[in-house]
């Protein structure tokens, strides 16, 4: 590119000219793209945040029902600045890959539904483990439980580049039925429309029943922000306002802080922190490494089949976004998307860099249609959005002040954006497909664990295609995953 003009070397690079577009538009196209997605900024956090709350509990030997004595809470709040600052500078990286690597107009970041499956299931199983047989005293559990699912994290990302290679990405796309894809998804976001009627203050843990609705919350102001931050989204949504997340969740938090600073509502917004405080990557596994990969290695049978959950979630859902974000853009040449394998290995190499931040799975962001639609075609768009997020972990101390019923009623439409697959699987007939699809949506939510429901669905279809003389339906792939998921429950049974 010697002798050209930025513009020129920047038309020459990103192909602007070859995929009709303009670098005005993609610039436009990537702020479109960054304010859909930057809710996450403030979710991610605040779910991860949450696993290692439950963790912290469980090390102090703390009901749930009690709060974190105020002397840990320090702590608390280093630990979602280290989230935050991960989430902002892993999306950034993630996309700044996408960017310069596959040169496609889509948006990444820590996934929902990955980050639930870490803050809720992984973190919590692995702090459970570490207090019973290993000796880990005081917060010492949670901290490592932290470091080892984010090691998962980083195996489900050696997995993806793997089996991102083409007759092996082959292999397991015909392994799993797309009905057991369907009720992954689908009960991926039921999860997470829980977790945000949890973190509303809609339900708690019932008296005689597992989960019942928490009339105390009635009585709270953040039970009706929490309403108010739903009411705003789905307003927005119904509109198609661009960046109806972010608005809900800072639009609630600003009445939050008035009510705080005016004293009719204290308490509403943590202080006990100061906003100039310096970020650092206090979650990332990089701060005691060699000792993490030595209790992952130690709990291989926890670790493993967390990690290779997360590889399954990753892996279909990246192939699904990514191939109908480029039929949207119109980057599908003879029916074989553009620049794919690139960009499976970019979605790999970002979930294998994320934890070295400190945070979950990168995904790419369906919310990257939005860009599409204000016309986005290239890596350019992808290279503007990588920008806004190194801009915003500037920010990092800013947003940890964003409380969790803020983003709880986002949390409960961003379960509603995986219920879009559900048509696909009820205009199924065979019922040896809906079946065990549907074991496995009503599993994650209900045993609050995805690598559960995943496990119970595989299993199923296996045990109803058998018992139905459906032999041809029964693959190699799906016997190999489902036996993995066998020996994973028979050593949970045995505590690992």
């Amino acid at each position: 590119m010697r002798g050209l003009s930025f513009k020129d070397a920047l038309y020459k690079y990103f192909e602007l000219k070859e995929r009709n577009t303009t670098a005005k538009v993609e610039i436009i196209a990537g702020i479109t793209t960054f304010l859909s997605m930057a809710y996450i900024l403030f979710v991610n956090p605040s779910i991860l945040t949450d696993g290692f709350t439950i963790a912290l509990h469980q090390a102090l030997g703390i009901p749930m029902t009690q709060p974190i004595p105020q002397e840990y809470m320090p702590l608390v709040y280093n630990v979602k600045l280290g989230f935050t600052l991960a989430t902002a500078l892993s999306a950034a990286t993630a996309t700044l890959i996408m960017s310069l690597y596959a040169k496609m107009p889509f948006g990444l970041a820590p996934g929902m539904g990955e980050n639930a499956f870490i803050g809720y299931t992984a973190i919590p199983l692995f702090a459970s483990i570490l207090i019973t047989s290993h000796d880990l005293q005081g917060v010492a559990p949670a901290i490592f439980a932290i470091y080892l699912a984010l090691v998962s994290v980083f195996f489900n990302g050696i997995l993806f580049l793997i089996f991102s290679v083409g007759r092996i990405r082959e292999f397991i796309l015909n392994s799993v039925p797309e009905s057991i894809r369907l009720g992954i998804s689908i009960g991926i976001g039921l999860f997470i429309t829980l977790i945000g009627f949890s973190n509303i203050g809609i339900v708690e843990p019932g008296v005689g029943t597992p989960i019942s609705f928490n009339t105390a919350a009635l009585k709270t102001a953040a039970f009706y922000l929490g309403l108010l931050s739903f009411f705003i989204a789905a307003v927005l949504m119904a509109k198609k306002v661009i960046g109806g997340f972010i608005i809900a969740i800072l639009g609630s938090t600003a009445i939050a802080i008035l009510l705080s600073i005016t004293g009719l509502t204290p308490g509403l917004i943590s202080t006990s922190s100061s906003l100039f405080t310096m970020p650092s990557f206090t979650t990332s596994i990089l701060n005691d490494l060699p000792k993490s990969f030595y209790l992952y290695f130690t709990l291989f049978g926890l670790g493993f089949p967390i990690a290779f959950s997360l590889f399954l979630v990753d892996f279909f859902d990246g192939i699904g976004t990514l191939t109908g974000l480029a039929m949207k853009a119109g980057l599908v040449k003879d029916g074989k998307v553009m620049n794919i394998n690139k960009a499976l290995i970019s979605d790999a190499l970002a979930s294998i860099i994320s934890p070295f931040y400190g945070t979950s799975t990168t995904v790419v962001y369906v919310e990257s249609a939005s860009g599409i639609e204000a016309g986005g075609k290239s890596g350019l768009t992808s290279l503007i959005i990588a920008i806004l997020f190194f801009i915003s972990a500037i920010f990092a101390p800013l947003f940890t002040y964003i409380p969790t019923f803020t983003t709880g009623g986002v949390l409960v439409l961003v379960g509603l954006l995986f219920l879009g697959l559900a048509g696909k699987l009820t205009s199924m007939e065979d019922l040896t497909e809906v079946i065990p699809a549907f074991f496995t949506l009503v599993a994650i939510p209900f045993t609050y664990s995805i690598t559960t429901g995943i496990g119970f669905g595989f299993i199923s279809y296996i045990v109803i295609k058998i018992a139905s003389g459906k032999f041809k339906d029964v693959k190699p792939g799906i016997v190999l995953i489902a036996l993995l998921f066998i020996i994973y429950f028979w050593l949970a049974a045995r505590g690992f």
